[in-house]
Order: structure tokens, then sequence, then C-alpha cells
């Protein structure tokens, strides 16, 4: 059986610049998600611990809301968990949503940015968190610009799904803003004395990385990728 993100996949990387700017990407993977009972569920449930309800509600509980971030990204299937994480923007609108997806004004964000070591060393201090970044650092370990994929393990899904596996922790990466697909930690490396290289090399691999990147492809090549993998598995069922 085809899963959905695979025909809408196909259809993006096929279709025209004009069939891609008459239709919000992020807006389809919203609706996608709401169709399926276990990814509308957890993703009402992350929603509802990560948003505030007002201007005069509490500050976001960020230790609940990155619980229920993580139980969505480990439960929903990636068909609908990169459709949100990675739909192709040409428009700030989409984009937005797209940055939304994980909540930054209580996940990501906070009033001053703290230095990466912080969240790395709180990473590092937690088992689940620690075994997820090492993941991440083997699956997402770029190689040279001749790489088909950028990747040193020629493995872009497997980049794609080591990266969800880090949202919800105290690294979590988001995009940085609604007009790019550059994405970080909410973390800067000033003040990092004599650990001013292990700062810089934990925030270049998000910032600086052809393979979680996509060797520099468009974020419709992200989707022809990923499609790749797709096929592979529908063929199997």
């Amino acid at each position: 059986m085809t899963s959905c993100l695979l025909q809408w996949c196909l259809s993006t990387s096929a279709g025209s610049e004009n069939e891609v700017t008459q239709v919000n990407r992020c807006l389809d993977a919203a609706k996608a998600c709401n169709v399926d009972a276990l990814c509308q569920r957890l993703r009402t449930e992350y929603v509802s611990s990560c948003i505030r309800r007002g201007p005069r509600a509490d500050p976001c509980n960020r230790s609940k809301c990155h619980k229920a971030l993580r139980k969505f990204f480990d439960r929903v299937p990636p068909e609908y968990t990169h459709e949100l994480l990675f739909c192709p923007c040409v428009d700030t609108a989409c984009a937005e949503r797209r940055r939304q997806t994980i909540v930054p004004t209580c996940s990501y964000e906070g009033k001053e940015k703290p230095n990466c070591l912080t969240p790395l060393d709180a990473c590092r201090g937690n088992y689940v968190c620690r075994s997820r970044y090492a993941e991440f650092q083997v699956n997402c370990q770029p190689s040279g610009l001749l790489s088909g994929t950028g990747c040193q393990k020629e493995n872009y899904a497997a980049c794609l799904l080591a990266y969800t596996g880090i949202i919800g922790s105290t690294i979590t990466p988001n995009y940085i803003d609604n007009s790019t697909a550059n994405i970080a930690p909410w973390c800067t490396c000033n003040a990092s004395g004599n650990r001013q290289e292990e700062c810089e090399r934990f925030l270049h691999l998000f910032t600086d990385n052809l393979c979680l990147h996509g060797g520099g492809l468009k974020l419709s090549g992200w989707f022809a990728l990923l499609a790749t993998r797709l096929a592979g598995q529908a063929a199997y069922r």
C-alpha cells in the first residue's frame, strides 16, 4: 500500500513552481495528520501541553511540553511527522506554519539564548537524550561535496529519523526563522571559554551540515529522497 506521503512527495517533486506556490504544503500536512486518529490525538495532546491559552496565562511547562513532543514523534509514523517537519515552502506564511510545528515559544525559544554547552551537557547527563544525540551524530555526519546525499553513511532518510529523535530533548532544534530553511538549537557559542571548539562543533552539526540540509538540495529534494525510502517500504507491505 502506497503511503499518502509518497504520493505527495512525488507530486511535489514533479510539479511546477507555479503549482507549489498555489498550495500550502504545511497546511496540507496538518490536514493529513488530522485525518489519522493517532496523529490527530497526539498532536492535539502536545499542542495542549505547549501552547498558553492567553497573554495572562502561566508560562508553559517546558518539561511537560517536551514530553508530549517526544511522545508524538516517537509514536506517530514518519509519513506524518516528516510531512509536518519538512514540508516545502516558498512563502513566509507556509514557512511560519512549518516553524510553529514544534511550538517555538514553549519548546524552543527563551528570553535569552544560553551557551550551547548548557543544553549539550544536560543532554549528556540523560541516557535517552545522550543515545539519541549519538545516533544523530552518526547518521547525520556530513561527507564530501561529491557525495550523493551529503551524508557519510549515504542514508539521508536515517538522518531525518535521527533528527526527529532529538526533538523534545534539551537540544531541540527548529527553523530559526520563516524566511529560510536554516535550523539550529536555541543557543550560542559566545563565552564558551576553553570549550569554544567543542561548542562550535556541536552548533555546526546543525548549521553547516551538508547531510542534514540534503547536500544543498531544495526542500522538494528532501521529499524525493524520502519518497525513495517509502517506496522501498511499500514494496514489502
